[in-house]
C-alpha cells in the first residue's frame, strides 16, 4: 500500500471532498428556494454523472474498436504466414532434397 503525504495531490482532493462533504449536513430546507435550490444541486450532479458515463463509454467503444482492428490484422498477418509456409512446404515437395 502507498504511504500517502499531506500534500499528495490525492491526499490534497480528498481533504477537499472530505470539506464539502463535512458542510453538507450544515444545509437545511426552510423555505421554496432552497428547495429548488437543492432539486437544481441534484440536477446538476444528474447531469456531471450522465456525462462521465457517455466519456466511459465511448472510451470503452473506441477500445472495442482498435481491438477490432488489433484482431484483423493479427488474423491477416496469421493468414500470410500460413501462405508463406504453403510455399516452403510446396517448394520443398518438389525439390525433395531438403533444405541446404
Amino acid at each position: 500500500m502507498k504511504n500517502y503525504k499531506a500534500t499528495d495531490p490525492e491526499m490534497i482532493q480528498a481533504q477537499e471532498d472530505l470539506a464539502k462533504l463535512s458542510n453538507l449536513s450544515d444545509r437545511i430546507i426552510s423555505n421554496d428556494k432552497d428547495l429548488l435550490d437543492e432539486l437544481m444541486t441534484i440536477q446538476g450532479k444528474l447531469c456531471e454523472i450522465s456525462a462521465i458515463k457517455a466519456n466511459f463509454m465511448q472510451r470503452y467503444e473506441d477500445i472495442l474498436d482498435e481491438q477490432y482492428q488489433i484482431e484483423t490484422r493479427l488474423a491477416v498477418f496469421q493468414h500470410e504466414m500460413l501462405h508463406s509456409f504453403e510455399l516452403v512446404f510446396r517448394y520443398y515437395k518438389t525439390k525433395k532434397k531438403g533444405f541446404k
